[in-house]
């Protein structure tokens, strides 16, 4: 009760209540002068240590200015409001203080952290900022992780939620900033919570700061519950992680998760299923009316579930009772894993729709999906295009060039082939669309449609492939042919980009020096010597031996867009002279396959990122 009356009247300062102003009626502006008189009477029956009777005035008159306030349309902490938050807040205080020191014990002055702050954060943010893995360095799983803080520095700023990052996070109306991230905003309820709590000075109210937050405040373990997981026969027709941990982990976890789940059934998971909630066990294997479970998400019991909000579909309705009638058979790898982690994207959803389709489907899906880009960003201006088995060529060039750049891709489809000893088959998924583009203002206009952004001027290709193959293209303005240091010619252009596309298949992540030098030494093949790549070891040499140390050439985010195709193609050059081509591509191999850069590099050419980082400094 003090935490909600403190709550109720300093967050009234923070949270406005979003109704418009009806101004203030005599009877209103009467009854609030009648609080104010009656608040004028706890700082003595503090005093005389009466603390019951004063917490149910400063409860009742919170209430009630707080019910004003609504019909007023204004915050409580108004002029309006004759200062009666502050006052309620003032005396809340003192009140705590007191009664504290009477009955020997330290005041708490805002939300318990174990009681409700805890639970807010391991239910939004903690399968983000989680022990494993934890998102920018955050890890929020622990008091302790709050007390470290994360890449962005400190948590708290104790006394002032106004300045401290975490509800800076959770408050913020960017939707694309604000935490959880691609989830549901903290009620105002929850932010209240979170906000008092700091400016209450944001006590820990547990002993140890490393316990899990979801273990805070349980009560200590019982006997051992034998949870009964049912394995599957083969004759299932309802799959648990495809077909009822989904409709589950959107329905019921909100309600049966955290500390203090509804009932005692924690639903977070297919074991902490099984184990059951205060009534005991609620999924009986094979009996499905003997199951409380279904009894009442199937309406067979009051009240049905869940509450309060959305109902299951028919579908759901009529996978559960086939999943009760199998035997209730658990098909994934992990019984502890959350059933969140069975909730498949939108773009999961789409990546298993491409992958039904048939190469005819997929080609033609390809064809479809470049037309209408080139709609998007030219939709006056006609294109030429041409097919081949692994290419789809358009673009506003003419004839001629069109069928000029073809022939170069034809042949830079060979050199990957070969350098990467690549079977047969369709490079890319669909085929990889080529766009030509002839000026440099359709280029521009291409980024800013398609990709959501300004081109650099020294930027004059791209490739996008995505992991579902969706989208495969690469984007080339036709800068000419003439060579100079500043540039290859349009062949050298496709050639870089489309080996990056090649690179990045099946949604590899490679690192950007890799891509760019890859490309740009199969485009120097017999090339070498000229202008163009002779310049590029002479931007490499002035950029990369002022880096130390020498393993951080190896390393994304350390060179401009400007010079990392210069540098990756030098190291990709140093990298190949070093060891082969065969070994190049085993490198590239090693990651693909989810590798780092330093333990390819020692599975590869037995040695490390330091030392292959100082060879190739010293090799210029």
């Amino acid at each position: 009760m003090r935490h909600a009356i403190i709550l109720t009247c300093l967050l009234g300062l923070v949270f406005s209540c979003g109704s418009p102003v009806m101004g203030q009626t005599p009877e209103q502006r009467k009854e609030l002068l009648e609080l104010k008189k009656e608040l004028g009477k706890v700082s003595s029956m503090i005093r005389k240590k009466e603390f019951d009777e004063s917490a149910e005035i400063l409860k009742t008159t919170g209430e009630r200015v707080e019910a004003i306030a609504k019909e007023i349309g204004v915050d409580p902490s108004d002029r309006k409001m004759m200062g009666l938050s502050e006052l309620i807040t003032k005396n809340a205080r003192t009140l705590e203080i007191t009664r504290a020191k009477a009955e020997g014990r330290e005041p708490v002055l805002g939300p318990s952290f174990v009681k409700e702050v805890a639970p807010i954060i391991q239910g939004k943010c903690v399968r983000c900022h989680g022990a494993v893995n934890p998102r920018c360095n955050l890890n929020l799983s622990t008091f302790a992780g709050w007390k470290a803080g994360g890449q962005s520095g400190a948590l708290l700023v104790v006394g002032k939620p106004e300045q401290s990052l975490l509800m800076a996070r959770v408050a913020t109306p960017d939707d694309k900033a604000r935490m959880p991230l691609n989830g549901a905003a903290l009620s105002n309820e929850e932010m209240k919570i979170l906000s008092s709590w700091i400016a209450e000075g944001a006590k820990y109210d547990a002993e140890k700061d490393d316990v899990p937050l979801e273990d805070l405040g349980k009560a200590p373990a019982g006997p051992p519950v034998t949870v009964v997981i049912p394995k599957p026969k083969g004759n299932e027709t309802v799959s648990f992680t495809k077909d009822i941990a989904p409709f589950m982990a959107n329905l019921c976890v909100g309600c049966h998760s955290g500390n203090a789940p509804d009932s005692g059934l924690d639903l977070t998971s297919f074991e902490s299923m099984m184990k059951g909630g205060d009534s005991g066990r609620v999924v009986i294997p094979g009996n499905r009316e003997g199951s409380r479970l279904f009894r009442l998400v199937g309406g067979l019991e009051a009240p049905r579930m869940p509450q309060g909000q959305a109902r299951i579909t028919r579908k759901n309705y009529e996978d559960l009772i086939k999943w009760f009638d199998e035997g209730n058979a658990f098909d994934g790898t992990d019984p502890k894993a959350p059933l969140r982690s069975y909730v498949r994207s939108e773009e999961e959803i789409a990546a298993d729709k491409l992958a039904k389709l048939t190469p005819e489907e997929f080609n033609k899906l390809r064809i479809d999906t470049s037309e209408d880009q080139w709609k998007k960003v030219a939709p006056t201006e006609s294109y030429r295009s041409l097919q081949t088995p692994d290419l789809f060529l358009m673009g506003n060039v003419s004839a001629t060039r069109l069928e000029e750049v073809n022939g170069w891709a034809t042949e830079n489809i060979t050199n990957i082939r070969k350098m990467f000893n690549i079977p047969n088959g369709q490079l890319w998924k669909g085929r990889l669309t080529i766009f030509v583009i002839k000026d440099r203002f359709g280029y521009d206009e291409f980024n800013q449609v398609i990709e959501g952004r300004r081109a650099a001027k020294e930027m004059t290709g791209h490739s996008v492939v995505s992991a579902s193959y969706d989208q495969a293209y690469v984007a080339l303005l036709d800068v000419g042919d003439d060579i100079s240091e500043e540039s290859g010619g349009l062949k050298v252009n496709l050639n870089d980009h489309m080996t990056g596309a090649f690179l990045r298949r099946d949604g590899a992540k490679m690192p950007e020096w890799v891509v760019r030098g890859t490309g740009l030494a199969l485009a120097s093949t017999g090339a070498e010597a000229n202008t163009y790549f002779k310049g590029m070891h002479s931007i490499a040499r002035s950029v990369a031996r002022a880096v130390s140390p020498p393993e951080n050439v190896f390393g994304d985010g350390t060179f401009s867009p400007a010079t990392i195709g210069p540098v990756g193609y030098s190291i990709v050059s140093y990298m190949i002279r070093q060891g082969g081509v065969g070994k190049f591509a085993a490198f590239v191999g090693e990651l693909k396959s989810g590798k780092s850069a330093d333990q390819a590099v020692r599975s590869v050419y037995n040695a490390d990122l330091k030392a292959l980082g100082a060879g190739f400094i010293g090799s210029l």
